[in-house]
């Protein structure tokens, strides 16, 4: 009954809070001063910094820290380690997890895909810590796979010690790193789709519903809002990342510890209308793209190989700047057999001014077999043969 209680006064709140969203409708700011934000940084598609404000101060983020369990989580099903149907099993201690919850009944098993939903729509604790031990075997054992995965990713400036954010000294991060965890995590079409929800249920084995609402306002009030994730406690203050995408002009918006709810909105919107106001982003390398070459395959059954290019990349510049840049493709004259479809072969070079802004792989798109005795043969046969006949 108490628990029955506690989750009607939370949908009871946030459905007030919604009801005075429409002050927040309003966008038009023509720059970024009063930003409450103690920490800020908003980047482009490539990580590359635009704006930013301490974006390397390590700091308590709250449940920011989510979006790890969330990615680990989403790379184990993308993996097949993991599929969204498999159930999980609710601990006492997940059960009693403090702050937002989505109640859920201790010694019942839940699936995945209920777990990973009630974290990305309403950050739930009680979620986070069952997909942490269902994955690492307890919470403290997930932990340090997120830390391997920061490290692994860049993220060199974070520390967690639990799933969910909730307050512990050794646990950190910084608004440069948030940007890069969420990039990572907005490439997979899943948790898009998740963050896109807005108001949703969770029916508990026992049959009594439980109503998840989005703790994202932006998804809602923002027009180019795709993704994001909201985290607060008194220790971080009011944090938020975001995605957000105008013309095809895509970046990250990081606010850590903002003064208020509201203003983490707020905060946001602002730097992000500057960004979308004063800068401009262009494609100028699409992933999958072939590469022409020239390339001599060595040893291999075949003499050529198809290449193309690994990953995309926007030119991002301000708009007074001058639009000038150089590419230059970076390939060796010969490469010997075996060579592995997605092998890095060489490289693009993307430079402003002489300097190096951008290196992006140029792989192989294809497998090409080392040659074997019989291809040898045949290679010889064919040679006189074509010089018989001239």
């Amino acid at each position: 009954m108490k628990r029955l209680v506690l989750c009607s006064l939370f949908f009871l709140l946030m459905c007030l809070s919604l009801l005075s969203m429409d002050r927040y409708k309003v966008y038009a700011y023509d720059n970024i001063d009063n930003i409450t934000a103690k920490c800020y940084v908003v980047t482009d598609n490539n990580g590359n910094i635009l704006i930013n404000n301490k974006c390397n101060e390590k700091r308590q983020v709250a449940s920011i820290c989510k979006l790890m369990t969330t990615l680990i989580t989403l790379e184990k099903i993308d993996n097949g380690e993991l599929a969204l149907d498999d159930k999980m099993l609710v601990s006492s201690y997940a059960a009693n997890a403090e702050g937002s919850q989505a109640f859920l009944d201790a010694g019942s098993e839940y699936v995945v895909r209920d777990l990973l939903k009630s974290v990305i729509i309403a950050s739930a604790n009680d979620s986070a810590i069952v997909l942490a031990e269902g994955i690492g075997g307890s919470e403290k054992a997930f932990a340090r796979l997120m830390n391997d995965k920061a490290r692994d990713v860049g993220m060199f400036s974070t520390m967690y010690a639990n799933s969910t954010g909730l307050p512990a000294p050794e646990q950190y991060s910084t608004a440069y790193d948030t940007a890069i965890l969420l990039n990572l995590l907005s490439k997979f079409e899943l948790y898009h789709e998740y963050c896109g929800i807005w108001i949703d249920s969770l029916t508990h084995p026992s049959g009594r519903v439980t109503e998840l609402v989005n703790t994202n306002r932006m998804i809602k009030y923002y027009d180019y809002c795709e993704v994001g994730k909201t985290g607060f406690t008194d220790e971080a203050g009011y944090c938020l990342a975001t995605k957000n995408t105008k013309n095809d002009f895509s970046i990250i918006t990081v606010v850590l510890g903002s003064n208020n709810s509201a203003n983490r909105f707020t905060d946001s919107m602002k730097l992000s209308n500057y960004v979308f106001a004063n800068f401009t982003s262009e494609r100028v390398i699409t992933a999958g793209e072939e590469v022409e070459n020239d390339v001599v395959v060595t040893r291999g059954k075949e003499d050529s190989i198809k290449l193309i290019t690994n990953d995309d990349f926007y030119f991002t510049r301000r708009i007074t700047d001058k639009d000038v840049y150089e590419i230059q493709y970076l390939l060796p004259k010969t490469i010997e057999a075996r060579i592995e479809e997605g092998e890095t072969v060489g490289e693009v070079l993307v430079l402003v001014d002489a300097v190096v802004v951008a290196e992006v792989p140029i792989i192989a798109a294809e497998t090409i077999e080392r040659e074997n005795y019989s291809d040898i043969v045949s290679k010889i046969v064919e040679k006189f043969s074509i010089v018989g006949r001239e």
